[in-house]
C-alpha cells in the first residue's frame, strides 16, 4: 500500500470539516419543554405531552 493508508474511523468515508460522526442537526433539532421536559421539535408551538405553549426567542 502506499503512504497514506485509511485509518479505522476513514474506512467508512473521508471525515470533512473535523466533525462527528454523530448527527449534531438532528440533536439540535429539539428542545425540552419547560413544564413536563418532553423533547419538542424547535418549530413546534406547543408541547404534545402537557399542552404548554411556546415563545420564541432570537438570539
Amino acid at each position: 500500500m502506499g503512504k497514506h493508508r485509511l485509518g479505522r474511523d476513514d474506512a467508512r468515508g473521508p471525515r470533512l470539516f473535523g466533525r462527528s460522526r454523530r448527527d449534531d442537526l438532528f440533536e439540535r433539532s429539539f428542545r425540552s419543554c419547560r413544564q413536563c421536559g418532553a423533547d419538542v421539535y424547535v418549530l413546534a408551538d406547543d408541547c404534545r405531552d402537557c399542552g404548554s405553549r411556546f415563545e420564541y426567542s432570537v438570539g
